[in-house]
């Protein structure tokens, strides 16, 4: 999230910037250096540009921007998932408070749960836990200059009730990166500070301290730590060598002395006991075997490294969200961009950012290109993004460090381009075709009058089954009588009442065969 480039537009950072936002793990701490910014919360917002709801005053979710060609019938009937949070080097507040944020095809808000302004979100995703499915994203604690405190994961159910809380055993922090089910567990993208490196056969210091990434698993009703896999191996060979890395080391003093030569993104949980990782610094993919600890595969990275053989339109850089599915496809988002080069700036891309769909023949160790999704005019991300391949064949594409999402047909057409506004943005944007919930919470109501009618407002956050609202009114709370009903119509509905003088109301949320499945207190 460094810095935006896009249709020419290029802001610069400085490498000392550039590299204290990737050793602190979590692709998000670069800050203004100003005694104004230290002073502002780092997840301020303003709500001038954000949604405002009569009946759900609380909450203030950005609102995304669509271009006006959408093909809206050509879309995948569903949701997406987002997490939006600021870009701290970009100046004011965000637009709309961060937090894990559910809208539907039209970009409507489904459900929102704020964070604060002490606390930033990323990486919302729909997972299965014992057969269930649940909602998990990070949030973690940094500071006005963007340093990362701490980091946890958090998993609610159907009705959006916690069911567990994740931190890390120290030394080690989770990242945002990434975090995956496994039937009673789950696997988080994890880091910490390994000091006393001799990086001098790297160009660094004699005394460095290594950026180490890894992986652990943890079992989610206990907390308990089942394994852990790293990259660096302190005191013994390492999993995955420092000469691998595509980060040249830094000497600055400004960067803490700290070399990020590996960043893990994204994790995988596959059959057999495996898991595939993605790391972003060493521009490889890796299939680890669980039981040995040792790497099957790498797909991508150093010649001498990889195990396979591209075809020249199917190689990556600097790559998120690295995926393996049937047949032997991958799904990634290729950044293309960019190592912190020595002259405190940041290198030019390789070339424009793209999802992609690669193919891997184990037999003969080949990659061919299957599809890619760039944008035209291009897009270059400088980190972060996601690529996902939809049910019906589309493809979705989150920019990361742009503030965008895209949908294409397989063909490659562009169906949606949504924009965040102000300084919001999301690592991933990912899509759900089944997420049902009834929350814990009752629907929220309001009445306005004026002009001698009132209109009573409705909405649930986070419910997926409305079909319609019914209002009851009355004198007070034991005398309420049904006197509308209108269809649902997105995040809140508005009802005009068509006379009367009433003091006491109540909405019920209604499913598709008129049942109850929610009642608001009474409000007036």
């Amino acid at each position: 999230m460094a810095y935006v480039r896009e249709l020419g537009r290029v802001g610069r950072f400085t490498a000392a910037m550039l590299a204290a936002a990737a050793a602190l793990g979590a692709c998000l701490v670069v800050a203004v250096g100003s005694a104004q910014a230290a002073k502002t919360p780092i997840g301020a917002y303003t709500t001038k540009g954000a949604w405002s709801f009569v009946s759900a005053p609380s909450l203030h979710p950005p609102k995304l921007l669509v271009d006006a060609r959408a093909a809206s019938k050509s879309l995948a009937p569903g949701d997406f998932l987002l997490a939006n949070f600021p870009d701290v080097a970009a100046p004011g507040p965000m637009t709309g408070e961060g937090g894990p944020l559910i809208v539907g095809s039209r970009l409507q808000p489904v459900w929102f749960r704020p964070v604060g302004t002490g606390v930033v979100s990323a990486d919302l995703q729909q997972e299965d836990y014992l057969g269930k499915p649940v909602l998990v994203w990070w949030q973690g604690i940094i500071t006005a200059t963007g340093a990362t405190e701490s980091g946890e994961v958090v998993v609610v159910d159907q009705h959006y009730r916690t069911i567990a809380t994740l931190r890390a055993r120290r030394p080690w922090v989770i990242s945002l990166h990434d975090a995956a089910i496994s039937g009673a567990d789950i696997w988080v993208t994890v880091y910490r500070d390994v000091p006393g490196q001799n990086l001098a056969a790297y160009g660094g210091p004699a005394k460095g301290t290594v950026f180490d990434a890894g992986v652990q698993e943890y079992n989610l009703k206990t907390g308990a730590l089942l394994y852990t896999w790293d990259a660096l191996n302190p005191g013994g060979a390492p999993n995955v060598p420092l000469s691998d890395s595509e980060q040249p080391v830094s000497t600055r003093k400004a960067t803490g002395g700290v070399w990020d030569a590996y960043h893990v993104d994204s994790v995988q949980a596959l059959p057999g006991n495996q898991i595939l990782l993605s790391m972003r610094n060493t521009w490889a993919a890796y299939l680890i075997d669980v039981a040995t600890g040792k790497i099957v595969w790498t797909l991508g990275g150093k010649p001498s490294m990889d195990s396979f053989t591209f075809a020249s339109n199917a190689r990556f850089s600097w790559q998120h969200d690295v995926e393996l599915l049937a047949g032997n496809e991958v799904t990634l988002f290729n950044d293309n961009c960019c190592r912190v080069v020595a002259n405190n700036e940041v290198a030019h891309p390789n070339g424009p950012s793209q999802g992609m769909v690669l193919r891997l023949d184990t037999a003969t160790h080949t990659v061919s290109l299957v599809a890619s999704y760039p944008h035209r005019p291009a897009r270059e991300s400088d980190f972060l993004g996601s690529m996902q391949l939809l049910p019906n064949a589309n493809a979705l594409v989150g920019w990361g460090s742009l503030p965008y999402l895209s949908e294409f047909a397989g063909s490659g057409k562009l169906l949606l381009d949504a924009t965040f506004p102000g300084k919001d943005q999301s690592y991933r944007a990912l899509y759900t075709p089944s997420w049902q919930a009834i929350p814990y919470y009752p629907p929220s109501g309001a009445a306005r009058s004026s002009h001698g009618r009132t209109t009573v407002y409705a909405s649930w956050n986070g419910a997926t089954g409305v079909s319609a609202w019914e209002v009851l009114v009355g004198t007070g709370a034991a005398n309420l009588k049904r006197v509308s009903i209108a269809s649902d119509r997105g995040f809140e509905t508005a009802i005009t009442l068509t006379s009367g003088s009433y003091r006491a109301f109540r909405v019920e949320a209604l499913d598709a065969k008129h049942h109850v499945i929610g009642s608001s207190r009474v409000f007036g």
